[in-house]
């Protein structure tokens, strides 16, 4: 029987936004997990200070069960250092420091055999500093990246900041990652938000958000639930401070060699550019769907719903830098498989 896989929460924002804070609302809201929890900037303002019991092997085992490491240069040898601690853990917490760009932490999780073998990415949670997030993301690409790429976005400190402009910011951020559940909070307060468990990367998941960022009705305005989460007006292409979001739709399938070689290729030379790929994927003689997912230069498929007697399409969405969408469109038909045109029969 095959052990069940680790989920990984990774939480990103910028400098002072809140992220060790949701940490440590994270650890008191659930008591009933073994968090591990890996931190950057472990040791400066991180977890509480009273939960610390001790630290043998640079492993601190917390008062609560948990377990708390700092983040060495070699990734996979922290993973392999918590998995073979003598303490059990059941979710593991990532918390990347503020300048960092997530991407490659991620893509750990998406490219290496390994670590896929004992974890899986429950979401990617973004903080983002509604006191100075406008100024950041106008001086630093990382913060529109770690936008961009979350699943679920906490828009922080909104208690100090009138609440005409934060509304103002929630919409910057709509527009930045379209397809992320976005939330307002004062001192990273989450008691009414699910953060975790919510198996953003799943199949499920990546085909139900690639459908409604493709079919979603752009002339219906923004609403605002009770529960202070955005739902966001998604245009098919969707930018703002060069980051975009390009959704395209094609009846018919695809050549999987001509599909799979071209993504492959694509993938690696923009791979500083294109943040994230998701999408639903039909290929010429399969009988299912396919889910396709991207993060940087990597990427994966997992069989889809077989397909019924409906027509067949494709729906990818591109989160990214500077795409052109004419050129990137231009590509994606030339990979579709081209239905010959019957001859007319005469009498």
């Amino acid at each position: 029987m095959r052990e069940e896989r680790i989920p990984v929460t990774i939480i990103t924002g910028f400098l002072g936004a809140g992220k060790t804070s949701l940490l440590n609302r994270l650890i008191s809201k659930h008591p009933e997990k073994k968090f591990a929890i890996i931190e950057n900037e472990f040791g400066q303002t991180g977890i509480d200070g009273a939960l610390i019991a001790a630290a043998p092997d640079d492993i601190f085992e917390l008062s609560n069960g948990c377990i708390c490491c700092s983040l060495g240069e070699d990734f996979l040898f922290t993973l392999e250092n918590l998995l073979g601690s003598s303490s059990k853990f059941n979710h593991l917490l990532i918390e990347t420091t503020g300048i960092a760009d997530p991407s490659s932490i991620i893509d750990a999780f998406v490219s290496g055999e390994s670590i896929q073998t004992r974890f899986r990415i429950d979401s990617v949670v973004c903080v983002a500093d509604a006191v100075n997030m406008e100024d950041l993301m106008d001086d630093q690409l990382e913060v529109r990246k770690q936008i961009a790429l979350a699943d679920l976005i906490l828009l922080n400190k909104t208690d100090s900041v009138h609440p005409d402009y934060a509304q103002s910011l929630l919409l910057t951020i709509a527009e930045i990652s379209p397809m992320a559940k976005i939330f307002a909070t004062s001192f990273a307060n989450i008691d009414e938000i699910n953060v975790l468990d919510t198996n953003s990367y799943s199949r499920e998941a990546i085909e139900n958000s690639t459908l409604t960022f493709c079919a979603l009705d752009v002339s219906k305005p923004m609403e605002q639930k009770k529960s202070k989460m955005i739902m966001n007006p998604v245009k098919l292409s969707v930018n703002r401070h060069d980051i975009t979001s390009e959704g395209f739709s094609f009846t018919g399938n695809f050549d999987v060699n001509k599909f799979g070689l071209w993504m492959q290729n694509y993938l690696y030379f923009n791979k500083e550019t294109i943040f994230r790929v998701k999408g639903i994927v039909s290929f010429e003689n399969t009988a299912d769907q396919f889910i396709f997912h991207a993060v940087r230069g990597s990427y994966m498929f997992e069989v889809g719903k077989e397909w019924k007697d409906e027509a067949r399409f494709s729906k990818l969405v591109f989160i990214g830098k500077d795409i052109s969408r004419t050129e990137l469109e231009k590509n994606l038909k030339q990979l579709l498989v081209k239905t010959s045109t019957p001859l007319p029969v005469y009498p």
